[in-house]
């Protein structure tokens, strides 16, 4: 599978409107390179477009390219840490204004993005 990068798909900026996510978490070097490869969108089912761009983890959502989550990375020791994240809180672009739902979706979409097989 190619890395995803910013021209991989369309996307917008940052919103102006955005909040702390307060997202932790920490991932192994195997993990990071997973998350590092992104998603690259490849049929309409693929609802996110996610890309390691400036040391930050950018998940966008593919038809909109609305970006609705934003994680910076920073390497610990062998492993890497959530430094830093935020979330869209545009309600013309994301209706989501509940945190608590905000990391469990982003804890699963990281976690697909983790466990999903190679090719």
């Amino acid at each position: 599978m190619p890395i995803a990068t910013p021209d991989s798909w369309k996307h917008l900026p940052a919103p102006d409107q955005r909040e702390p996510l307060n997202f932790q978490a920490r991932y192994s070097a195997d993990e990071y390179a997973r998350l590092q490869a992104g998603s690259i969108p490849r049929e309409m089912e693929d609802k996110w477009f996610i890309y390691l761009h400036d040391g930050w983890l950018r998940l966008h959502r593919s038809w909109t390219g609305n970006w609705i989550y934003a994680l910076r990375l920073e390497q610990d020791g062998s492993d890497w840490i959530v430094a830093d994240s935020w979330v869209n809180r545009d309600p013309e672009q994301y209706r989501i204004t509940d945190g608590d739902y905000d990391r469990q979706l982003l804890e699963r979409l990281l976690q697909g993005l983790i466990t999903r097989p190679q090719q």
